[in-house]
């Protein structure tokens, strides 16, 4: 099997998230009203397989990587599942309490993975800065830029769940999921910020 390019990479994992978006927008709301259960099933599921597919290149840019970008990687992964396995504990007691409104828990589940993608890349860039690597590894764009096309995308799925399909409740979770890309957007882009003023000065 051949080393992916870090360009490949990047153009691979953008257009598995624009067919996700295209998918979230287009097939995942007929899965409300489908009548016959596989099709419901179908429709409801259909926007995991390009998620399947960015996992599946993340996990062979990783095997492909040599043995200290692979520890940057694990060192990422392993914060990342324990922060995410927190929120959702969280969320999960919260919501059976009933301190949450009935229908969080699935908005919590769908938070999962973003969550687990962010923390991931923030820790494993810090982490390679420790070690006296670059930030990004061999990528060509720094971290804040990568999130800004998956909240411009998400943004696209609120505006259009909004207007035009008229479902506040995907109109909701894909509003909130764009804030906090774009949240996390500013907090590394400050970093990355302030971090060059500091060497500057």
């Amino acid at each position: 099997m051949s080393r992916i390019s870090a360009k490949s990479y990047q153009r691979r994992t953008m257009i598995a998230m624009t067919i996700y978006v295209a998918l979230l927008l287009l097939v995942w709301p007929l899965a409300r009203g489908a009548d016959n259960s596989w099709l419901k099933l179908a429709c409801a599921l259909a926007p995991v397989v390009p998620v399947l597919y960015v996992i599946a290149l993340m996990a062979r840019k990783v095997l492909q990587s040599d043995e200290l970008e692979q520890r940057t990687h694990l060192i990422g992964l392993g914060v990342a599942t324990a922060v995410v396995s927190v929120f959702s504990l969280i969320g999960g007691f919260l919501a059976a309490a009933k301190v949450l409104p009935p229908d969080a828990a699935p908005v919590i589940l769908l938070w999962v993975f973003p969550v687990l993608v962010v923390a991931y890349s923030g820790v494993r860039g810090w982490v390679a800065r420790r070690y006296g690597g670059d930030s990004c590894g061999d990528e060509n764009s720094p971290l804040a830029l990568r999130l800004l096309l998956p909240a411009a995308l998400i943004g696209a799925v609120a505006i259009y769940a909004e207007f035009v399909k008229h479902d506040d409740y995907l109109a909701g979770i894909a509003t909130g999921m764009a804030a906090g890309l774009v949240v996390v957007t500013l907090f590394f882009a400050w970093r990355r910020w302030a971090g060059a003023r500091r060497a500057r000065g």
